[in-house]
């Protein structure tokens, strides 16, 4: 065998070999192989919005409609039969169009609070939908939540920014299957954190209580 035939062979397997090397280090040095960990609990943010970027949001329970929207000075209130902007009203009621809207700046400040917490709504976890909506509640929701953009008036309706379908319980009572409009998967959603925009647009006597009602008397 000639040594100019050796050589050739030579390079190629050291150039193997150090490519060998590399990739091994780079194992153990890195967790390129490992699987990614779990988000932690809680973790998951829903929505890509803050309040500041709302101009309204429309909810309906049970059949009810509730809506929160912005005056055109920038002020949050409360839909309502008298159209006063404050929360003395009934939130399903209907509108009178000739009347003067007259912002309360405590209860703007409290819905606002309250939609700033909302925006910054996070996840348990995501599963799978791995039956159909009606075996989590979402065929038929009793909770769906839109919101609508910022516009130069108050609000611009032409499409939603994202709307949250709110379905059953899970069986302990602390957590609702939500689904956003255009996900595949289901997002576990705290009870609270429905529970107290459900209590801003329709009163805490017309709103699931934040927790389960018998988890004060059964929890330490």
């Amino acid at each position: 065998m000639s040594t100019g035939k050796v050589r050739p062979r030579l390079v190629v397997v050291w150039a193997l070999f150090a490519v060998l090397v590399g990739a091994i280090v780079v194992v153990e040095t890195t967790d390129i192989l490992e699987p990614a960990p779990p988000a932690p609990t809680g973790s998951l943010p829903m929505f890509e919005f803050t309040e500041a970027d709302l101009g309204a949001v429309e909810v309906i329970y049970r059949g009810r409609l509730g809506t929160l929207m912005r005056d055109a000075e920038g002020q949050w209130f409360r839909h309502d039969a008298s159209h006063s902007h404050s929360d003395g009203a009934a939130a399903d009621a209907a509108p009178e169009e000739t009347e003067t809207h007259r912002s309360d700046p405590k209860a703007a400040a409290e819905v606002a609070d309250q939609l700033a917490v909302t925006a910054r709504m996070l996840a348990d976890r995501r599963v799978p939908l791995e039956q159909g909506p009606a075996a989590y509640g979402l065929a038929n929701p009793e909770v769906m939540i839109a919101f609508y953009r910022r516009g130069a008036d108050g609000a611009d309706y032409s499409r939603p920014l994202e709307v949250l379908y709110v379905g059953d319980l899970l069986a302990a009572g602390y957590t609702y299957y939500t689904r956003r409009e255009h996900d595949r998967e289901l997002s576990l959603i705290p009870r609270y954190q429905v529970a107290l925009l459900l209590a801003q647009i329709f009163g805490a006597d017309q709103a699931p209580t934040p927790m389960p009602e018998w988890s004060a008397t059964t929890d330490p």
